[in-house]
């Protein structure tokens, strides 16, 4: 049986406040739902979800991992699927379903085969749950059985996902990378562009091991050829929100004045902070926004200059990021990251 910290429980799940039946969540998701939400099986549950992230998600990365067939510019990802069924067996199901999936997607990461992976939390109640606190505990405790080392997971705080990869010279290597939470109800909120049908979605990205596997499958011939490709698939993300509803707006956007060098800007800024993995003001306020973001709720300060070739240390708290630290054989599985609590200031980075 998967260990699972005390009080980590899904009971909430059948008590979780609903939208009224006929909610829209704009007609791409509406559309998506006709599929994720009915009898259908579980595979043509997975391509509805797929085909969706592939042309609605703001995230360049993400609309890449998820395109059938050969990955695209030699990035994929790996899907773990949690139905309704497996809710309903409970915590240490879930728990054990994940860890086998995120077993394997180490596995391939390390041949730099993957450098994402999706849990789906596919649940009409999760789907149709109001934002609240209700729902903010309960991601917390979704998150507490995929991140178990963690675990128990706290709102308001980062936390670190570890990808290994083996570099040319034959070094297995861990890199950073990011946890974020995606969900339905995101919808016209202040995290439009975390958005997603069917439920909840955990979503993990490794930028710098995506740029490192480049240079290990042959696609690149260094870090110096890939750093650029990633910078700008990176900044192409930001600001690409607001799909999905006429009313929406982006919730990124660049602080870059010049457009056109947006693919080596440093800084962002967003309605939320991206890497916090579940942000209690964010995820249980129900106000529609689709006016500009008050100065107020503003992170300002969101970095992308790590996204670089130039060699780091250990010592440089953004180590890990797209250079890797060296581990043993014993360690592929390990996640040394420790978690961080974010402050908004130019000079804090993780």
């Amino acid at each position: 049986m998967t260990p699972i910290p005390a009080g980590i429980s899904l009971d909430a799940l059948s008590e979780l406040p609903q939208y009224p039946t006929g909610t829209s969540f704009g007609p791409d998701i509406d559309t998506a739902h006709e599929i994720l939400l009915s009898d259908a099986g579980a595979d043509a549950k997975r391509e509805a979800f797929l085909a969706w992230v592939a042309r609605h998600q703001p995230c360049i990365f993400g609309r890449m991992a998820t395109k059938s067939g050969t990955p695209a510019h030699g990035l994929a990802m790996n899907l773990c699927w949690i139905d309704e069924q497996m809710l309903t067996a409970g915590p240490h199901a879930v728990a054990a379903a994940i860890a086998g999936d995120r077993q394997i997607w180490k596995e391939r990461s390390a041949r730099g085969e993957s450098s994402a992976f999706l849990v789906i939390f596919n649940s009409r109640r999760l789907a149709h749950a109001r934002p609240g606190p209700e729902f903010a505990r309960l991601c917390t405790d979704l998150a507490s059985l995929y991140l178990s080392e963690l675990a128990p997971i706290h709102p308001d705080v980062i936390y670190t996902e570890a990808l290994p990869l083996r570099g040319r010279d034959g070094v297995l290597r861990l890199f950073k990378g990011s946890v974020q939470l995606f969900h339905t109800g995101a919808h016209l909120r202040r995290h439009h562009d975390r958005r997603i049908p069917g439920g909840v979605m955990i979503s993990v990205n490794g930028p710098g091991h995506y740029a490192n596997s480049l240079v290990t499958q042959g696609l690149c011939a260094d870090l110096t050829e890939s750093a650029p490709v990633v910078r700008r698939l990176a900044a192409r993300s930001i600001g690409a929100g607001g799909l999905g509803d006429d009313r929406a707006l982006s919730t990124t956007w660049h602080r870059d004045p010049r457009p056109a060098e947006r693919d080596t800007a440093q800084w962002f800024s967003a309605a939320y902070h991206l890497d916090v993995l579940v942000e209690s003001d964010v995820v249980t306020d129900p106000r529609i926004r689709t006016s500009p973001c008050p100065a107020h709720q503003q992170w300002s300060w969101l970095h992308l200059d790590y996204i670089d070739a130039h060699e780091t240390t250990p010592t440089d708290r953004t180590h890990g990021w797209f250079h890797g630290t060296p581990i043993p054989e014993r360690d592929l599985h390990h996640n040394p990251w420790p978690p961080v609590v974010p402050i908004d200031a130019p000079d804090f980075n993780y």
